[in-house]
């Protein structure tokens, strides 16, 4: 097949989850399809240029920033999701159209990817539902007009995905939270997000860092997660176990006033930080969507993982469930004490990990794709 990648972030192995997901998805369909990817977004390195090129065409469709906040702007004035005018200009729209000739099937990252039909036959990967992402930021913990902000544009985008569901022939989601949240027709197909990087042997490394949390701190939702970490979970943990180590890694980290706990901020290397952890935690609740990678990313390090019930429900990942900040650390008391079962949990979840292997991943989208081409060419 000949595919057409919309992508309103460059697809990056370094990327944000869609960006990610999205490079993942091009260089594995690239092995068997003609793959061309459309984008509004420079490329953020000569590498990430480089990486995606050696897969795809790429076709970059740079827009100015003057011409996205006027995007933004006229999308707000008439009640349309601000994101979608900002990631993806009505201007930029015909050169995009342009590219469509001679393409079986086109894939769209993200809703904000599509300002209309492609006239081919369209997957949309959702990603994660957008509107209910941004009616738990109105709810949120941040500034009174940055929750308003978000309860309208969660409305619009609401509206939006709705109509976004009439110009495709298939969608996709990572978690079945979300898919319920998404319009039911066409038909919403879950495909979890996947593992892409490498496994580290359980008993292969010293490991002197007692708890670890990780992710992009400029999302609300880890930073949530990371307060109640060393607010609540930490010192409930220290009574137990005075001498813990906890070390919170990740993008924006250095801003974040913790006591507590040791901060590493932006680091080259995150996995060399989780090889060297005994347990990573996962404290998120219902405020963010989609599904956390950092279980992912956890269970590839051979760490043990303590995860809240909701972010345990988006993988079939063994790791124990807490809730509470007293139940946090209780069960990462438990696998600090006990090595054995610890190196056990580990082991059982990156075995797990094989149902979440890029491979397989892609094999789940090539279906929908297929399914979408050969469905439109019947009509």
């Amino acid at each position: 097949m000949r595919i057409l990648v919309v992508a309103c972030r460059f697809p990056e192995a370094g990327g944000k989850g869609d960006a990610l997901r999205a490079f993942a998805f091009v260089r594995e369909l690239a092995s068997r399809h003609d793959v061309t990817v459309v984008t509004p977004s420079p490329p953020p390195s000569d590498e990430a240029a480089a990486a995606l090129r050696e897969h795809a065409v790429v076709e970059v469709r740079p827009t100015r920033m003057l011409e996205r906040a006027l995007g933004a702007c006229a999308a707000a004035l008439r009640g349309r999701p601000g994101q979608v005018g900002w990631m993806m200009p009505s201007a930029l729209w015909a050169s995009i159209l342009a590219l469509v000739p001679g393409h079986d099937v086109a894939l769209a990252v993200t809703v904000r990817s599509i300002r209309g039909p492609l006239r081919i036959p369209t997957v949309l990967d959702h990603v994660d539902a957008l509107s209910l992402n941004m009616r738990r930021r109105g709810d949120g913990p941040e500034s009174s007009l940055l929750r308003f902000a978000a309860r309208r544009e969660a409305l619009a985008l609401e509206r939006y995905e709705r109509r976004a569901a009439g110009w495709v022939d298939a969608q996709v989601v990572t978690a079945r939270e979300d898919a319920d949240e998404l319009p039911s027709r066409p038909a919403v197909t879950v495909i979890p997000a996947a593992w892409d990087g490498t496994i580290t042997d359980v008993d292969g490394a010293a490991r002197d860092i007692d708890v670890i949390f990780t992710g992009n701190m400029a999302y609300p939702p880890n930073r949530v997660a990371a307060e109640w970490l060393a607010h609540e979970i930490v010192p409930a943990l220290r009574r137990r176990r005075p001498g813990a180590r906890v070390v919170v890694v990740g993008r924006g980290a250095a801003r974040l006033r913790l006591a507590g706990v040791e901060i590493a901020s932006d680091v080259p290397d995150l996995a060399d930080y989780l090889a060297r952890s005994k347990v990573a935690v996962v404290p998120l609740g219902g405020l963010g969507t989609g599904s956390p990678n950092k279980l992912l990313e956890a269970a590839s390090s051979g760490t043990a993982v303590v995860a809240t019930s909701w972010a345990g429900a988006r993988f079939e990942i063994p790791c124990l469930i807490a809730d509470d900040a007293e139940e946090f650390a209780a069960g990462i008391d438990r696998l600090l004490g006990d090595d054995a079962e610890r190196s056990d949990l580990a082991r059982r979840a990156r075995r797990a990990l094989e149902d979440y292997s890029i491979e397989r991943t892609v094999m789940r989208l090539e279906k929908v794709l297929v399914g979408a081409a050969a469905a439109k060419s019947e009509r």
